[in-house]
């Protein structure tokens, strides 16, 4: 299986896909991690061009501590889990992958938690990024 984590650092998980500087994909088959920049302005600011990204890793799974209630939507209809992640440390999680005890991300959590994505405007007017 593969689960992608949005990254701030090689090893800290930034709190959503739309804030990281990396992607790191663990393939568990190979017990190894992948690591894409996405620092680049053009890939961040073309949601659709990311999860093209993200699709076209053939990814069965993500797991962040926070989703956006559209991305979450999208992830959802082309068919990947989502999961929880419970520290902001990549190798805590990966562990937690490796025993299959991370936990399933609540959709209602995404219409509940901060959820900014990039700019306050996308949350509406309470935003407090």
């Amino acid at each position: 299986m593969k689960i992608a984590f949005p990254l701030m650092t090689e090893d800290k998980l930034a709190a959503d896909f739309a804030h990281s500087r990396f992607v790191g994909i663990y393939n568990d088959e190979t017990n190894t991690t992948e690591l894409i920049s996405i620092e680049n302005k053009e890939s961040k600011s073309n949601g659709q061009a990311f999860f093209s990204l993200m699709i076209n890793a053939n990814l069965q799974s993500v797991a962040s501590p926070q989703f956006s209630f559209m991305s979450i939507r999208v992830f959802k209809e082309n068919n990947i889990e989502t999961f929880k992640a419970t520290s902001l440390s990549l190798l805590d999680n990966i562990e937690l992958v490796k025993r299959k005890s991370l936990p399933l991300f609540a959709v209602s959590e995404s219409r509940t938690g901060s959820g900014c994505a990039r700019e306050c405007g996308d949350c509406g007017p309470t935003c407090s990024k």
